[in-house]
């Protein structure tokens, strides 16, 4: 298919003329990155290096009927494909409108999700994954349907939700690694040629020919956005880029009847698709929301490492192209290989990301189990609180309300608690509760941070003081989880719940160690 680089060609030069146009016209009116503790740059940069991208694809989709050769060719521009040109044009858009007045993150997602929703009523979906072609032995039968000696895992309704996922997903991994001058340009251009290369495999010229314009035009671009980058792609360039390549991604694997249809797309997106993902799960062990951000992208970890952006950029570029040949070479061969291929390249991009410090598997599954331990806790420790409620209800006297808030403190494991105050008819009393030692608290003491804690008494007119003390581990988490859980479930149900008769004592359950003066 060499005649065909009439095509990208014609988009290269148009990126490389134009681009230099538009990054003038952002300097002009002040549409420019500015440096900050988030970014690597040391001077600002100006946007629109996207619309540069895009205004150079499109010229070259609408002159290509009349290029020589590729004009003679036999393209039918489906719905499908207009769909995804549709959906690129509305990333674009929005990515526009963020770069130069900014935008929330919800707005951005649901065009995202309109966009992903448009491309899936054209009739995108990948509805499941040939394992081996229908044509061969099935040797792996029992990981899915067995149709015709080939062998398919089905996804049945989750088809649909899984395309959007992936869209959305993969989309939003390119805009979010593009953390390097042309690192995204030049993952891109790996996808591009890549995931065009199946297009022309499965007979899907239309959208072959999309893809390498798309390639040709990010091409032009990278010169102007090479290490130190004179103009950025902007969000308008790499959502609108990483929609249209996931998009077709998923266009591909929908209508392949063998696993290189999803192999190398998964192998040529991997590196965004990984570092996002390792991302979430890093913030997410954290405690920290899964979209706040961070320096501890890859791109990142190698720049701390020592490399140069020129480097690092070449690294990962370079590792995604040999990955992602590794697979086209296997899609050559017998599903067997495929599958082995698939494997080998996955391993060897974590491998990357583990020895770049992206991801730490140990610490990271110590931390996921301290995660599941907390989490089963917090359910345990909620249903015994919420069960205590209806006790708070019961109590008709201080001493039987004192005791539920006791028996509350025993299961959040607090090792103190007292309060002092005035009856109605004047009176002092003074509480004190400490657990049993004999019993095991329900987590470990080795630290006690002491806090005050308002009670409502209304009847009184005033606030009384409960004074607690709360038995902990290391984590802060922990404490904030049994006051989170204490704190509430005490100001739904204080004094002034009490009936008129509680003021005058009454005798104090057995089970909490209470005194009353």
């Amino acid at each position: 298919m060499s005649f065909l680089l009439v095509l990208p060609i014609c988009a290269f030069l148009a990126a490389l003329l134009i681009t230099p146009i538009t990054s003038a016209i952002a300097r002009r009116n002040g549409w420019v990155d500015q440096p900050g503790l988030r970014k690597i740059h040391r001077e600002p940069v100006a946007y629109l290096g996207g619309a540069a991208v895009m205004a150079a694809f499109l010229f070259a989709i609408c002159a290509a009927p009349w290029l020589p050769v590729v004009g003679t060719l036999e393209v039918r521009l489906d719905r499908q494909v207009i769909a995804i040109l549709v959906g690129g044009l509305m990333m674009f858009g929005v990515g526009l409108r963020d770069d130069i007045l900014r935008m929330g993150a919800m707005t951005k997602l649901f065009v995202q999700l309109a966009a992903a929703g448009l491309v899936v009523l054209s009739g995108v979906s990948i509805d499941g994954i040939w394992l081996s072609r229908p044509e061969g032995i099935g040797i792996l039968s029992f990981l899915g349907d067995y149709e015709v000696g080939g062998t398919r895992i089905d996804f049945g309704v989750f088809g649909v939700p899984l395309t959007i996922i992936w869209i959305v997903g993969a989309t939003n991994a390119l805009n979010i690694i593009d953390g390097l001058d042309s690192l995204a340009s030049g993952l891109s251009v790996v996808a591009c040629g890549a995931i065009a290369w199946i297009a022309f495999q499965g007979g899907q010229v239309a959208a072959g020919l999309m893809l390498i314009a798309l390639m040709g035009s990010i091409g032009g671009f990278m010169p102007h956005n090479l290490h130190p980058a004179r103009v950025f792609l902007g969000d308008a360039g790499s959502l609108s880029i990483g929609f249209i390549l996931s998009a077709s991604a998923a266009l591909v694997a929908s209508g392949a009847s063998t696993l290189s249809g999803f192999s190398i797309p998964l192998v040529a997106l991997g590196i965004p698709i990984l570092d996002i993902s390792f991302a979430m799960a890093r913030r997410f062990i954290e405690g920290r929301s899964v979209m706040s951000a961070d320096r501890s992208h890859i791109h990142h970890r190698l720049i701390k490492l020592g490399f140069g952006q020129r480097k690092a950029v070449a690294v990962l570029v370079g590792t995604s192209a040999a990955a992602t040949s590794v697979v086209v070479v296997a899609a050559t061969m017998g599903d067997a290989a495929q599958l082995c291929a698939l494997g080998f390249a996955l391993l060897g991009l974590c491998l990357l990301f583990r020895s770049s410090g992206a991801i730490r598997i140990k610490e990271s599954v110590e931390a996921f189990r301290q995660v599941a331990s907390s989490a089963r806790s917090l359910s345990d420790e909620k249903h015994a609180v919420d069960e205590l409620v209806l006790a708070f209800r019961e109590a008709g006297t201080l001493e039987e309300w004192w005791h539920v808030v006791t028996t509350a403190g025993h299961v959040l494991g607090f090792s103190e608690l007292s309060m002092e105050g005035e009856r109605r008819d004047g009176s002092p009393f003074q509480l004190c509760w400490e657990p049993d030692r004999s019993e095991t608290t329900p987590a470990p003491t080795g630290f006690v941070t002491r806090i005050e804690i308002p009670v409502n008494d209304r009847r009184q007119g005033s606030i009384l003081v409960l004074r607690a003390s709360v038995s902990h581990d290391a984590s802060t988490a922990t404490l904030g989880r049994r006051l989170a859980l204490f704190h509430p479930f005490l100001s739904f149900n204080g004094l002034e719940r009490l009936p008129d008769r509680a003021t005058e004592g009454g005798k104090a359950r057995p089970g909490a160690a209470t005194v009353v003066s």
